[in-house]
């Protein structure tokens, strides 16, 4: 199975949405997300691409499809995404109009109008994404191209109160007030056992969930 390919960009099929690879003097076809093939219109035939592959077999074709992404974190939010019912590999790529951390921002914070701006989902579908990947997607939400929360210094953790201002600025960006997210992360770190941001943002949707019923 194919899952990451470095090779020299020789073609661009715009109908379709495709580029063309050639690894080793091999080429090879790789469909792209709208958000991935805005990404990389301006990059020149010639140039050297590492794409991370999504390595899919339709039940009804035997030729396999090759879907490319820029990082791995966007194929694993692909890979959720295909998981949700009526969302299989073609429809979830379509879908992927916007960047994944603005998808994944909708989904946490329950928006369903959002959601069906993407093509192909309508509204029974957003709220079956919601259901089914709200509270799952928490890292992909919390992306920015700039790098969300730097590295910590090699060899230290960071210490609470510093995941706890991490936590309350990501419950900011998915769209809480920061005096509400300053008082549930209060909450669920009381007793000093979360020391990972994602983990105190779930358990803050988990003691959300419970509050309202």
């Amino acid at each position: 199975m194919i899952s990451h390919l470095t090779g020299t960009l020789t073609k661009k099929h715009d109908e379709r949405q495709a580029i063309e690879l050639t690894v080793g003097g091999v080429g090879y076809e790789v469909l792209l997300p709208t958000f991935v093939w805005r990404s990389l219109e301006e990059t020149p035939l010639g140039d050297e691409l590492e794409l991370e592959i999504y390595y899919n077999v339709p039940e009804r074709a035997p030729t396999p499809m090759l879907i490319g992404f820029t990082r791995e974190v966007e194929r694993e939010f692909y890979k959720k995404l295909v998981e949700v019912p009526e969302l299989g590999p073609i429809k979830a790529m379509r879908a992927l109009a916007f960047s994944v951390s603005t998808i994944a921002t909708w989904i946490e914070q329950g928006d369903e109008k959002a959601l069906r701006r993407l093509p192909g989902v309508g509204e029974r579908l957003a709220k079956t994404m919601v259901a089914h990947l709200k509270g799952k997607v928490v890292e992909q939400a919390l992306l920015q191209d700039e790098g969300f929360a730097g590295p910590a210094p090699e060899g230290e953790a960071p210490s609470l109160s510093e995941v706890q201002q991490l936590a309350v600025a990501g419950l900011a960006r998915l769209g809480y007030r920061e005096a509400d997210a300053s008082r549930w992360v209060e909450g669920v770190t009381k007793e000093g056992e979360l020391t990972d941001v994602e983990a105190i943002i779930r358990a803050v949707f988990a003691l959300r969930s419970s509050e309202l019923g």
